[in-house]
């Protein structure tokens, strides 16, 4: 759905890794720099479920550029992108917790790509937008338990920073962060449990949160992904002017539709 994919396309950390990735060579440097740290973080979180200084001795790297990356002055950290601090629910950490935290919203980047394509193929409306997210989570929890451990089971902020977007503006972090933890102790339980079992157990308090005039009007943001298709394509002028026709006779018509059904409310249907 357009709003959905537009918002997340330009979300807080989105902004953070492709200022980072597409900025300056200085910056393509530090990103590169920072890789090196979430690679050695991954390793040695899914080797024992925590991050130590041994994080250094396998990313060669010192406590000093380990704080120039994501320490509580460090300029590009995910922390300083949201305005100076993740969502409180996150709450206070150390270095290294926070470069857990980073590791996580970096390993779980392809698996949000994939949530975005899902989003520009697939059916419309904020409620498959919900499900292809947490979809996405718990696959990702399932791929990378020892490292979410690292963490105390916390979803990637990017993932709790989409939610919320899908939700709408009365959703709060810490009701979406608390979801999204559900579905991440779910998904890495003992036994592998399928994407598909963990969302059916948070699929209610998806539907309770998913505002009612949405779940009423499914079609709607189909439509609308439809239009902004047709208003973003390169068309030759004929094709613009067929387009044009084509949404003005399905207005008229709609408009028409709309008039019919208000008389018969008024005057009861005609007699046949």
């Amino acid at each position: 759905m357009a709003d959905v994919l537009t918002e997340s396309r330009r979300s807080v950390a989105a902004r953070w890794r492709d200022g980072l990735l597409q900025g300056s060579r200085h910056g393509q440097r530090h990103w590169a720099t920072r890789t090196v740290y979430y690679a050695a973080c991954r390793e040695v979180a899914e080797a024992g479920g925590r991050v130590g200084k041994e994080v250094l001795d396998v990313s060669g790297g010192s406590t000093s550029t380990l704080y120039t990356v994501v320490g509580p002055r460090a300029r590009h950290s995910l922390a300083a992108a949201y305005d100076g601090g993740l969502p409180d629910c996150f709450g206070r950490v150390d270095a290294l917790t926070e470069l857990a935290r980073e590791t996580v919203v970096w390993t779980f980047w392809p698996y949000r790509d994939s949530w975005l394509q899902m989003l520009e193929s697939g059916p419309g409306g904020r409620m498959a937008a919900a499900e292809g997210l947490v979809l996405a989570v718990a696959d990702f929890a399932a791929d990378h338990p020892g490292l979410l451990r690292a963490t105390g089971l916390e979803p990637p902020v990017c993932a709790v920073e989409d939610l919320m977007t899908v939700f709408g503006p009365r959703a709060t972090a810490r009701d979406v962060f608390c979801l999204l933890q559900n579905v991440i102790i779910d998904a890495t339980r003992g036994l592998h449990v399928p994407a598909e079992v963990v969302l059916d157990g948070v699929r209610p308090a998806l539907e309770s949160r998913i505002p009612a005039v949405e779940r009423a009007t499914e079609p709607l943001p189909a439509l609308a992904d439809a239009v902004v298709a047709v208003l973003s394509a390169r068309l030759d002028p004929p094709e613009r002017t067929a387009a044009a026709d084509l949404l003005e006779a399905a207005a008229d018509a709609l408009r028409r539709t709309i008039r019919t059904e208000g008389r018969e409310r008024d005057n009861g249907p005609r007699a046949a």
